[in-house]
């Protein structure tokens, strides 16, 4: 899922891909979650807040398009107590309970390793150990933050940049912004 920003009727309605401390943030900010189209709403007042937000945690506002890269994770592991483990902002696995297995994120694609529930009823956890594991859909401009660029460096993290082919629409859009463009500067050039 790509983050995407969206205002409507004096609200702006986030979607996302699960992030706790996106979450936690959210809510502070009288975000109110909205199952029915997975995603968060705000009042219009918090827009630039919201904006900051999402650009700290995942690299973009998600009000405009952006370009996307794939990360290949080697030989990761985490451990969440009571909580997903996550990186570079993105859930990796969730457990739920003792019991529950792990659940995956959104966009992750599982190579090898351990990915796991475990505890006590109370006390449970989530663990990955020795994984390799593909992000998906990650923004290209996330890749710079300091974070995943010391992965980069130790090794155990590479991009691998994905074609993504757009559709008529897109292209039909973008040709129609791009004529109007062009007769705006012929307009401008007669004028002169």
């Amino acid at each position: 899922m790509k983050t995407n920003l969206i205002r409507e009727n004096g609200q702006v309605r986030v979607q996302t891909t699960y992030n706790s401390e996106f979450v936690k943030r959210a809510k502070d900010l009288g975000g109110k979650w909205d199952a029915n189209s997975k995603s968060w709403i705000f009042s219009e007042s918090v827009v630039d807040y919201v904006k900051n937000l999402l650009q700290e945690i995942y690299g973009v506002t998600g009000e405009n398009d952006y370009e996307t890269c794939s990360l290949i994770v080697k030989n990761y592991t985490g451990y969440g107590e009571k909580k997903c483990v996550e990186l570079f902002g993105r859930s990796i696995a969730c457990a739920f309970g003792r019991d529950s297995g792990a659940k995956l994120g959104d966009g992750i694609i599982w190579i090898y390793g351990i990915k796991k529930s475990g505890g006590s009823v109370k006390n449970w956890y989530t663990e990955v150990r020795e994984a390799t594991f593909e992000i998906q859909n990650f923004p290209i401009e996330r890749t710079k933050f300091a974070d995943v660029q010391k992965a980069i460096e130790e090794g155990w993290c590479e991009i691998k940049v994905t074609e993504t082919k757009r559709s008529k629409a897109e292209i039909l859009a973008e040709i129609s912004t791009l004529e109007e463009k062009l007769a705006n500067l012929k307009a401008e050039l007669n004028n002169l």
